[in-house]
């Protein structure tokens, strides 16, 4: 009889500290098997009150300190639209799973370069759309 071995929990970092990713570090604390592990900011001091706010176990002042933090399993892009190819493709190159707020990219070119270095990498990328998600709840 096999046991049952309980759920491994992902650690999560988040890129970039404005308004959206308050929003997301405040849902992720309510998810179940998922620990916001480091966020970074072009700031120290952002990101540590970030991370003291939110119970971060690390804050970094570069992006590229956190995308090489071996320990992270996956990221949120939470910088402006504008960045999200560059931040993106960082975390890919280090086998980090994404999931970049949107719009994804600023163009179809930009889109098709990350999606070309995640199935590179075989690291999952997904784009922040919460209504794929929606459930609805009503009858009709």
């Amino acid at each position: 009889m096999m046991k049952n071995k309980p759920p491994k929990t992902i650690n999560w970092g988040i890129i970039g500290l404005g308004n959206i990713a308050h929003k997301f570090a405040t849902d992720l604390l309510t998810v179940e098997g998922a620990t916001l592990y480091a966020v970074a900011s072009r700031n120290q001091e952002k990101a540590d009150a970030f991370g003291k706010k939110y119970n971060a176990l690390k804050s970094y002042s570069s992006y590229e300190a956190l995308a090489k933090d071996a320990n992270l399993d996956a990221v949120y892009i939470a910088t402006p639209h504008a960045f999200h190819k560059e931040h993106t493709l960082l975390c890919l190159e280090n086998g980090i799973a994404v999931l970049c707020e949107k719009p994804f990219a600023m163009n179809a070119n930009e889109v098709a370069e990350m999606i070309t270095k995640a199935k590179a990498k075989n690291t999952l990328l997904m784009e922040a759309l919460w209504t794929y998600f929606y459930r609805i709840t009503n009858t009709f």
